[in-house]
């Protein structure tokens, strides 16, 4: 029997789940609830499908904790070797991980991966003050520490927690229901996705559309994801929905050519062969014109030449 792995920031056991991948992979990730990590081997977390990221989305929000410091110095999962700090550019902007250098994996923090995927955004000023109108206490989505208070992250240019010292982050809702709507290698498309997927606004109770929807247009109001938990509506509706899509069925082979069946001058092969055949027909008679004339002229004066040696 194969011993759980353990996180090498708390020592506590990993807990290893297993998650769907583009057209029907296994992908294993094992999770830290403790810590908020994640530790992925080599590139398995671009391999989650939508119906992947909602299970290990459902696993963040099922592992809340106090607000704590992860130690920088932590170790590879599998070699308990060195990790180097890493940073790279996607489409959606920089994002950092700690990575073996054997290649065995890499550890992220939940806020991280998330940013990584694109699916979070920099809190503005204009979410703090909605937050303050909800009566909601602003807290980091990396580590889960609560926001002092509003004016003093209201007088910074980027909102900065003063416990990690990362940027103050939140959902961003039409990013990640996109990101989700993708099964067996498809993007879903869905009819009047605006009433399948949809979420109440916290200020007027109307139903807004999770696809594109960035505020209320009956109020005004904001639509501000501050945390994971929020999102478990969205979860419940798009689960289903992921579930009941099926992958595309192949076309049948052959099937052009059974229908041309008998009728071999319908292919392009032939009028190929055909335009072919004329075009090459045409230019042999115009070269059999002219070589007959010269035949013909050789032939006369090879005759002239023999009769002069006879006849000298």
């Amino acid at each position: 029997m194969q011993l759980a792995n353990h996180c090498t920031s708390c020592q506590q056991p990993l807990k290893e789940i297993v998650l769907e991948g583009h057209y029907g992979q296994r992908v294993v990730a094992d999770v830290c609830g403790n810590c908020h990590l994640v530790w992925f081997d080599a590139f398995e977390s671009v391999r989650l499908s939508g119906l992947g990221w909602v299970g290990l989305l459902r696993e963040m929000i099922a592992t809340p904790r106090a607000a704590q410091t992860v130690p920088r110095q932590l170790q590879c999962v599998r070699c308990h070797g060195s990790l180097k700090a890493v940073r790279n550019l996607t489409r959606f902007g920089r994002t950092a991980a700690l990575e073996c250098g054997r290649g065995h994996g890499h550890y992220q923090g939940f806020a991280l991966l998330l940013a990584e995927r694109g699916l979070v955004r920099t809190m503005a000023t204009r979410d703090l003050a909605t937050l303050h109108k909800e009566n909601t206490q602003p807290s980091c989505l990396n580590c889960g520490a609560p926001v002092d208070s509003v004016p003093t992250a209201l007088s910074g240019q980027t909102p900065v927690c003063s416990h990690c010292e990362t940027p103050l982050m939140l959902l961003d809702l039409p990013r990640l229901t996109q990101a989700l709507l993708v099964r067996h290698g498809d993007v879903l498309q869905l009819e009047g996705q605006g009433q399948q997927l949809a979420v109440a606004c916290r200020g007027c109770g109307q139903p807004l559309d999770a696809t594109q929807d960035t505020r209320c247009d009956t109020c005004g109001h904001v639509v501000v994801m501050p945390s994971l938990d929020r999102v478990q509506p969205l979860l419940n509706q798009i689960e289903p929905i992921l579930k009941g899509a099926l992958p595309r069925q192949a076309r049948p082979w052959g099937h052009k050519l059974q229908r041309m069946r008998g009728d071999a001058s319908a292919t392009q092969w032939h009028r190929f062969m055909g335009h072919a055949h004329d075009v090459f027909s045409s230019d042999s008679q115009r070269l059999y014109g002219k070589t007959a004339t010269v035949v013909h002229v050789i032939a006369a004066l090879a005759l002239v030449f023999v009769l002069y040696l006879l006849f000298r």
